[in-house]
C-alpha cells in the first residue's frame, strides 16, 4: 500500500467527520424538556473531559427549537475559567454551513442546484475531462462530486474524476472547495463575506466566520490539543476561508445555525424536501442529503441529520431531530474530543445510542459484536511500541479487558476483544487484528476498513 494511500484512509475515517471509538456505560438519563437533567449531563461531561484530555468542550441544547442549554467548560490557556463565547474550530462542519449558504443563494434566485458549474468555474487540473461539464452543485453538496477527499490523495497529486459525477458517493473536501471557488468567481465575493451577509448577521452569529486571522480575540481561542492533552503549538493560527473546514464559532452561534435549520432555514417547502430527502445512500444505515448526513427509521417515529468533524485537536459534533424540533451541538478542541461528542449524543437522547451506531456502522444494531474475555498473558503480548509504514509511531497498552491504540493526529481507539488476535471498534466497521510469526512473537497491528489496510510493524 503506498503512502498516500494509507494516509488517505486515515484522514477519510479520522478526519472526514465519520469516527468515534467509545461508549462509556456511565450515563445519566436523557436531557428534559426545559432542560432541568442537564447536571446529570454535565457530570459525565467532567467525567470523560478528565479521561480523555480534552481541555475545552461546549455543549448547547435545543428543544421546541429552544436553546435552554448552553455551557463551555474547562479554561482557557491562561488558566481562567472559559468564557461562553470560547471560539472554537469546527473542521468539516464547516460543511453543512456552506451548504445552507449554498441553498439561501439557490432561495433568493441568485444560484441553480443543477446548473452545470464550468459555467463559472472550472480547475485547470480537470478543465479535458468531460465530467467537468456535468458538474452541479447538487453533485457537490451530496457528496457525488466524483473527486478524492483531497487533491494530493490521488497518487498523480492532481485533482481528478474518479468517477462520473451523481453516480455514487465519495466524501469530498475537495468539491465543497470546487463549488465555492464558482460562488466566490460569480458574485466577486468571498465566501466569508457571502456567508455574514446571508448567513450570520441575519441569524446574529456575531462570533462565527470561515476566515481568521488568527490574532482578532485570540484570547477567546480554545486552543488545539493532541490524545495526552499536550497543547499542539503553531507559529500561525490563522485559517484560510474554506467551504470545507476551518469555521470559527461558538456555542452559542452555532446553536442558533442548528435552530435555523430545524425552523426550515427559511427555505420553500420545495427546496426543504431537497435538503431532507436521500440523494444517494451512503450504507444501509445511512443516507446523504444536501450537506447532512440523514438517519432514518429512528425510534418514536423520528429521523435525524447528522454531520461531525475531525481535525487533529478539532472535534464536533452536530445532531438535529426534526419531527421533535430537538438537537445538540457538541464543540471539542482535543484528539479525543469525537469520542465525548458521540457518547453526549448517546446521553442527551433517548434515540442517541442508535444515532451514533447508524451514523458510523453499517451493521444492525441487533449485530453488535460480543466482546469476549481473553487471558491476561494474551492481552499483554500485545502491549508495545509499533510504526505506521511512513514512520508514524504508534502504540498498544492494556486498558481493562481491552487495548488501547494511540497513533499521533487521531482520537485513541479503544480496542474489544472478538477474537484471540482480532479487535473491534464500538463506533467503527473497522477492525484492528495482530499478526504473529511462526514462533508466536507478535510481529504487526493492522487497521482493515473494507479493502484497505494500514498495518503497523513492531519495533
Amino acid at each position: 500500500m503506498k503512502y498516500s494511500t494509507v494516509y488517505a484512509m486515515l484522514l477519510f475515517i479520522f478526519l472526514g467527520g465519520i469516527a468515534g471509538f467509545c461508549y462509556s456505560q456511565n450515563s445519566g438519563r436523557q436531557i428534559g424538556k426545559d432542560g432541568s437533567d442537564h447536571y446529570k449531563l454535565e457530570n459525565n461531561i467532567r467525567q470523560w473531559q478528565k479521561e480523555l484530555n480534552i481541555p475545552n468542550v461546549a455543549v448547547g441544547v435545543i428543544e421546541d427549537n429552544k436553546l435552554v442549554f448552553a455551557k463551555v467548560y474547562g479554561n482557557t490557556a491562561k488558566g481562567i475559567p472559559a468564557p461562553k463565547n470560547l471560539l472554537f474550530e469546527v473542521a468539516s462542519l464547516t460543511k453543512v454551513v456552506f451548504s445552507t449558504l449554498v441553498l439561501k443563494l439557490v432561495q433568493e434566485g441568485k444560484w441553480d442546484l443543477d446548473e452545470p458549474i464550468f459555467y463559472y468555474y472550472t480547475d485547470p487540473e480537470v478543465a479535458i475531462d468531460p465530467y467537468s461539464k456535468k458538474l452541479t452543485s447538487r453533485h457537490v453538496l451530496s457528496q457525488q462530486s466524483g473527486f478524492d477527499n483531497w487533491r494530493w490523495m490521488n497518487p498523480t497529486g492532481k485533482l481528478a474524476f474518479n468517477f462520473e459525477p451523481g453516480t455514487k458517493f465519495n466524501y469530498s473536501g475537495e468539491g465543497m472547495e470546487y463549488l465555492r471557488m464558482a460562488i466566490e468567481k460569480k458574485f466577486q465575493r468571498s465566501v466569508d463575506q457571502l456567508a455574514d451577509s446571508v448567513l450570520f448577521k441575519p441569524l446574529q452569529m456575531t462570533d462565527t466566520q470561515h476566515g481568521w486571522d488568527g490574532k482578532k480575540s485570540f484570547e477567546r481561542y480554545s486552543r488545539m490539543y493532541d490524545a495526552d492533552g499536550k497543547e499542539i503549538l503553531k507559529s500561525d493560527y490563522s485559517i484560510q476561508a474554506s467551504a470545507a473546514a476551518g469555521l470559527t464559532t461558538t456555542i452559542e452561534d452555532l446553536s442558533k445555525f442548528g435552530i435555523e435549520v430545524l425552523k426550515g432555514a427559511h427555505l420553500s417547502e420545495k427546496l426543504q424536501e431537497e435538503l431532507l430527502k436521500t440523494q444517494v445512500d451512503i450504507n444501509p444505515n445511512l443516507q446523504q442529503g444536501l450537506g447532512w448526513r440523514i438517519i432514518n427509521g429512528l425510534p418514536n417515529h423520528e429521523y435525524a441529520l447528522q454531520h461531525a468533524g475531525n481535525d487533529p485537536g478539532v472535534a464536533a459534533i452536530m445532531v438535529l431531530l426534526p419531527n421533535s424540533k430537538r438537537g445538540i451541538v457538541v464543540l471539542t478542541n482535543g484528539d479525543n474530543g469525537l469520542i465525548l461528542c458521540n457518547n453526549v449524543v448517546r446521553v442527551a437522547f433517548p434515540e442517541g445510542t442508535e444515532i451514533i451506531h447508524k451514523a458510523y456502522k453499517s451493521t444492525r444494531i441487533d449485530e453488535q459484536e460480543p466482546i469476549v474475555e481473553l487471558p491476561e498473558e494474551v492481552l499483554k503480548s500485545y502491549v508495545g511500541n509499533y510504526k505506521r509504514e511512513d514512520g508514524v509511531p504508534v502504540s498498544v497498552t492494556q486498558k481493562g479487558k481491552g487495548l488501547v491504540l494511540r497513533m499521533s493526529g487521531i482520537p485513541v481507539l479503544n480496542l474489544l476483544p472478538q477474537k484471540e488476535d482480532k479487535f473491534f471498534l464500538m463506533d467503527l466497521d473497522a477492525k484492528v487484528f495482530f499478526t504473529r510469526d511462526s514462533q508466536g512473537k507478535v510481529t504487526a497491528v493492522s487497521i482493515m476498513d473494507g479493502e484497505n489496510i494500514i498495518k503497523c510493524i513492531r519495533d
